[in-house]
């Protein structure tokens, strides 16, 4: 029995057209399945926590959406040992399935998954504050700084959806970049990493905290990520001026960034963050706090993902 999280909305409503398609070959092999489509913001969390909450034995879920959907039912589901994940991207970046080299078609991905008899075991991170008592997990990536302020601005954009449209949703994120870089004050950070002190930084840009190598539909942060190896990479930019980080940003963009004075590269399996001011922090793409001091950590091998 499959239970399918479908986000009809992702692809600015072309998943309706996919899913569709996919019903179809589901109704023509005669497998057992249920649909669970998403009515709002926060609704896969609801879906995935009931689901996993009654479930006896591990239950299969399959999310067809992009990377916020993923995350939405990661952050329901929570009990990872009840749960089996399958994953038919159809969103706009689709970092995740970069990240995993999935199929660029949706039929391609659900023979996969039928055919599925291996799995992945998946690291996951996680970041907490209030003393831990709030926490939000995260499969591709997180961070603080003018990343997380363009997925902020990507979430009511008039021109990703217009962008999307035209088959150019990822012109999105560099365009608001630019307009971020300008618009925020830089940061300033105080980063320890696995107990090792990198000391109070001025003129942060941005930290980025990946458990896969690109985030932003694309953008190679931390090239050498690896979401299987028990470890999160963070990808911190400090110490420079808002014009010189713009010329920095076609190195990032070729993942030559990571020789730059500028760049802070850490592999690391638990860290903490402290801002001097409050900024916006995202997981996957998705706002989930405004604050200023952090603990973050990989969660080796959290999730099963159907290979």
């Amino acid at each position: 029995m499959y239970h399918f999280i479908v986000n009809l909305n992702s692809r600015t409503g072309k998943a309706r057209k996919i899913w569709e398609e996919l019903r179809e070959e589901l109704d023509k092999r005669e497998v057992m399945y249920a649909l669970h489509e998403t009515k709002y913001a926060g609704h896969a969390i609801d879906i995935s926590r009931k689901l996993v909450k009654s479930a006896e034995e591990p239950v299969k879920i399959i999310v067809l959406g992009g990377d916020g959907t993923f995350n939405e039912v990661i952050n329901g589901a929570r009990d990872y040992e009840k749960l089996v994940l399958g994953y038919i991207p159809t969103g706009s970046g689709n970092d995740l399935a970069r990240g995993l080299d999935l199929p660029a078609e949706p039929m391609e991905n659900l023979n996969r998954i039928l055919a599925s008899k291996e799995y992945w075991n998946m690291d996951l991170g996680c970041i907490s504050w209030d003393e831990g008592e709030s926490k939000k997990y995260f499969a591709v990536s997180s961070g603080v700084g003018v990343d997380a302020d363009v997925c902020r601005r990507a979430l009511t954009s008039t021109l990703k959806k217009l962008l999307n449209k035209i088959g150019l949703g990822k012109l999105t994120y560099a365009i608001l970049t630019i307009e971020s870089l300008f618009a925020m004050p830089p940061m300033n950070a105080h980063i320890v990493a696995d107990g090792v002190d990198y000391g109070i930084m001025d003129k942060v840009t941005f930290i980025a905290l990946m458990n896969h190598k690109c985030e932003g539909g694309g953008v190679p942060m931390s090239p050498e990520a690896d979401a299987f190896d028990g470890k999160l990479s963070m990808c911190c930019i400090n110490g420079i001026s808002k014009l010189r980080c713009l010329t920095l940003f076609p190195a990032l963009l070729s993942a030559k960034h990571t020789t730059n004075s500028a760049y802070l590269g850490v592999d690391f399996k638990e860290a903490d963050i402290v801002l001097k001011t409050p900024n916006v922090w995202h997981t996957d793409g998705e706002m989930c706090t405004y604050n200023t001091v952090m603990h973050v950590e990989c969660l080796p091998g959290a999730i099963k993902l159907m290979k």
